[in-house]
C-alpha cells in the first residue's frame, strides 16, 4: 500500500495520521517544530461530541472546563449583549497542547511522527504531487496531506493550473493572544467579545478564566502593530478592572484564516486540511472541530476507495461542504460588520437589532434573521436608519443563498461543474 505523508502535527494532522494508519496505510508525519512547541498554548471552545464523531474517547477532565457564554460589546462599548443557548451552549474550553498530546498518544501507535523536521517542498510530476523534499532527500508518497497553515508555502507553490485558493491579506486575522494575571476588580461578564474594537477592522476579547488568569485576544484584519496591541490593552483594562499587567504565557502574534473554506482542497496526490484549507469559523477563527472532522471524512473516503486521484479525493471536500457550508454565509456577515462604519454597528446594538437571537444564530452558520417585531417598531417610531437596516437585511438574505450554494457542491467531480460552483461562491465576495 502506498505511503501517505502529512505535513504538520496539529490536531487535524494527528487525527488523519491515526485514522489512516488504522486503515493500514504507511503514514509519516513531518512537523517543523519540536513536540513541546506544536499547537498554540491556549484554549479553544469545541463541541465535546466531536470526540465520538471522530472515534476517540473523551479526554481527561483535567484538560478542559465548561465553556462560558459570550457577551458581545458594540464599538462604543455602550451595549453588552449576553448570548446564551444556541448550538454552542454545551461547548467546552480545552487546552490545545494537551489536546495535541492526547491525539499524539493514539497516532504514534500507527504512524511515524517526526518532530523538528522541516519539509522544504513538494515533488511534482505533471498534474500530480508525488511526495516531498526534505533537504537533499526526496521522499515519495501516493498522497501528501498539507496541514501547514493559512500561508502554506506548499499550496502557494503549485501552478495556476491546480486552481488552489490563496488567501488575501484581508482574509486573515493577525491576532495577538496572551494570558495575563488577574487582580482585584469587579467581573460583570466573564467572556466579552468587542466588535470593531477601538474602531478597527477586527475584534478583541477579554475572558476571566476558571484558572484565575485573563485570556486576551486582539485581532485585526491584515496587520497588527505593537502600538495597536498596547492601545487595545489599555482600552480593555478600562472596561475590565480585573485585567492585570503581567503577561503569564503566550504573548505572541499569529495568523488565523477568517474566510470561507477553500473551494478547491484537493489535487492528484494532494489534500489541504485545517487552516491550509481555511476550515475556521470566519467570525471567531476557531477551526479545531472542523479540522478533526475533515480528517475523519478523508479517512472515510479512503476506506471506501484507496485511490488518490482528484476525482476520488473530491468526495472528501463534498463531505466537508455538506457539513460546514454555512461558514460561507458567516464570512459574508463578518465582512459586512467589518466594512460598515462603527456608528452603524452601534445603532444596530442600541436598537436591539443585533441582539441575543440574531447573534446566536449568525456566528456558526445556522439561521440568522432580523427580529421583525423590533424592526417594525423602529421603523414606526421614525428613528431608524433605513439604509443600514436594508443593508443588513440584504446581507442576511445573501447569507442564506450563499449557504445553499455551498451545500449544493457537485457530488461527483466534473471540472466544468466544479468551476461553475466555485465561481458562484466567489461572486458573493467579489461584488
Amino acid at each position: 500500500m502506498e505511503n501517505i505523508i502529512i505535513i504538520g502535527a496539529n490536531q487535524g494532522g494527528l487525527v488523519a495520521a491515526y485514522k489512516l494508519g488504522k486503515l493500514g496505510f504507511k503514514v509519516s508525519v513531518y512537523e517543523a517544530k519540536s513536540k513541546d512547541q506544536v499547537a498554540y498554548d491556549w484554549y479553544d471552545d469545541i463541541d465535546p461530541k466531536v470526540f465520538a464523531q471522530i472515534g476517540f474517547p473523551m479526554p481527561d477532565k483535567s484538560m478542559y472546563f465548561n465553556k462560558k457564554q459570550w457577551t458581545f460589546v458594540n464599538p462604543s462599548e455602550t451595549v453588552k449583549v449576553f448570548v446564551e443557548g444556541g448550538e454552542q451552549a454545551n461547548d467546552i474550553s480545552i487546552e490545545r497542547r494537551p489536546l495535541n498530546d492526547f491525539l499524539y498518544s493514539y497516532a504514534v501507535k500507527v504512524a511515524e511522527i517526526n518532530y523538528g523536521v522541516k519539509v522544504d517542498s513538494l515533488l511534482l510530476d505533471g498534474d500530480r504531487i508525488t511526495g516531498v523534499k526534505i533537504g537533499d532527500k526526496e521522499i515519495k508518497a501516493g498522497l501528501v496531506i498539507d496541514t501547514s497553515g493559512v500561508y502554506s508555502t506548499f499550496r502557494q507553490s503549485l501552478p495556476e493550473s491546480f486552481k488552489m485558493d490563496n488567501a488575501t491579506k484581508d482574509e486573515v486575522f493577525v491576532a495577538f493572544r496572551g494570558f495575563f494575571n488577574r487582580v482585584e476588580g469587579d467581573v460583570d461578564y466573564t467572556n466579552k467579545a468587542y466588535l470593531k474594537h477601538e474602531g478597527q477592522m477586527g475584534i478583541s476579547w477579554c475572558i476571566a478564566t476558571d484558572e484565575g488568569d485573563v485570556d486576551i485576544l486582539i485581532g485585526r484584519v491584515g496587520s497588527l502593530t505593537k502600538q495597536e496591541i498596547d492601545h487595545a490593552l489599555v482600552s480593555l483594562k478600562k472596561d475590565n478592572p480585573f485585567l492585570g499587567d503581567k503577561l503569564l504565557k503566550c504573548g505572541y502574534v499569529c495568523n488565523i484564516p477568517v474566510r470561507y473554506p477553500s473551494t478547491n482542497m484537493v489535487a492528484n496526490g494532494y489534500v489541504t486540511l485545517g487552516d491550509s484549507a481555511y476550515m475556521t469559523i470566519p467570525m471567531m477563527g476557531s477551526g479545531v472541530v472542523a479540522g478533526m472532522i475533515a480528517a475523519t471524512y478523508l479517512s472515510e473516503v479512503l476506506a471506501e476507495n484507496k485511490d488518490f486521484t482528484k476525482e476520488n479525493l473530491w468526495k472528501y471536500q463534498v463531505k466537508f461542504y455538506k457539513r460546514f457550508g454555512g461558514y460561507v454565509g458567516v464570512d459574508m456577515l463578518k465582512r459586512w460588520l467589518l466594512a460598515v462604519p462603527s456608528k452603524n454597528v452601534d445603532f444596530l446594538f442600541e436598537k436591539h437589532i443585533l441582539n441575543q437571537e440574531t447573534l446566536s444564530g449568525g456566528l456558526d452558520g445556522s439561521k440568522m434573521q432580523l427580529p421583525l417585531r423590533s424592526l417594525l417598531r423602529i421603523v414606526w417610531n421614525g428613528k431608524s436608519r433605513l439604509g443600514v437596516l436594508l443593508s443588513l437585511a440584504g446581507v442576511l438574505g445573501k447569507m442564506d443563498k450563499a449557504k445553499k450554494v455551498a451545500e449544493g457542491i457537485p457530488e461527483i467531480y466534473d471540472e466544468k461543474e466544479v468551476d461553475a460552483w466555485s465561481n458562484k461562491i466567489k461572486k458573493f465576495f467579489n461584488k
